[in-house]
């Protein structure tokens, strides 16, 4: 495809750029350097007047100082829906993706297409991300265990710490991560049942602290709620003892 210059400040880029992974911060240093030292040496996709791929690029060029950045456009007769396949199957294809991620994509997409009534199986979607449709059924169940927020942090490229502080054990392992957050959530609520709260609480204190808890509920995963519920315990009972001395 011909390439033409354009300014950086003017490149916008597009929401189907945002389907692929953000870079790391050290990804996008080694980046970065590498533009300082050669040069932008790939062409960014314009599609419609707007970055489809290389989003990541033109934030290099900018932080750098330069002006204009090389790219190339996309057929703007092409539709949306062909765009967004080839943003998958063509521009990500050729980044290296765990196997984790692959499955979040290819889980995202699925509930995409559902919610568009368009009635794809899950084994044709997992096929065009390069994934199972085990694991893309592993990435439906992390969802729904542990939430919106620890899917996003996996694909990412973030892992979690499914060990103790003194003998860690970092993975992004879908089926280990179900294991734990099952588990963290069985923990939480043997923790309620067992609780003395009515032994050192008042009625009203009570009340006041599981309306709190029921707040973070909405915003933290099982596996972070379990830590918070055990040190605002922890917090109020030590005041609680404070005043009492």
């Amino acid at each position: 495809m011909k390439t033409y210059s354009i300014r950086v400040r003017d490149v916008e880029v597009h929401d189907l750029a945002r389907l692929t992974p953000t870079m790391t911060d050290n990804q996008f240093q080694s980046l970065k350097a590498s533009i300082a030292k050669n040069g932008q040496e790939m062409a960014v996709v314009m599609y419609r007047g707007k970055c489809i791929d290389g989003r990541h690029r033109i934030k290099a060029l900018r932080e750098l100082g330069i002006e204009n950045v090389v790219a190339t456009n996309e057929d703007s007769k092409m539709s949306a829906e062909d765009i967004r396949s080839k943003v998958v199957d063509v521009y990500e294809n050729r980044r290296h993706q765990t196997p984790t991620q692959k499955a979040i994509m290819a889980y995202r997409e699925w509930l995409r297409l559902k919610s568009l009534d368009e009635k794809v199986g899950q084994g044709v979607v997992a096929e065009q991300f390069g994934t199972t449709v085990k694991q893309l059924g592993r990435a439906k169940t992390l969802h729904t265990k542990a939430g919106d927020d620890i899917l996003e942090f996996l694909f990412q490229g973030n892992k979690i710490n499914t060990g103790t502080q003194m003998e860690p054990s970092i993975t992004d392992s879908l089926a280990s991560l179900i294991n734990f957050f099952v588990k963290s959530r069985e923990g939480l609520l043997d923790n309620s049942k067992n609780s003395k709260v009515s032994e050192d609480f008042t009625e009203e204190e009570t009340a006041a602290l599981n309306e709190s808890i029921q707040e973070l509920k909405s915003q933290y995963s099982e596996r972070m709620l379990s830590r918070l519920n055990s040190l605002i315990f922890y917090s109020l009972k030590r005041d609680k003892n404070k005043e009492q001395q």
